[in-house]
């Protein structure tokens, strides 16, 4: 069948496939968390302005 991935680079195709899905997950993770630190840091400087 021609265009189909066959033999070995098949599976390197699934392996660099995985390894971006795991990547980018990753990023989106680190970005996420960064940005509820930075949330968490805003609203205790709030409630510490209201004492």
């Amino acid at each position: 069948m021609t265009g189909a991935i066959s033999g070995g680079g098949q599976w390197a195709f699934v392996a660099a496939a995985y390894g971006l899905t795991i990547i980018l997950t990753g990023a989106v993770l680190w970005t996420n968390w960064r940005a509820m630190k930075k949330a968490e840091k805003r609203s205790d400087a709030l409630r510490k302005d209201r004492k």
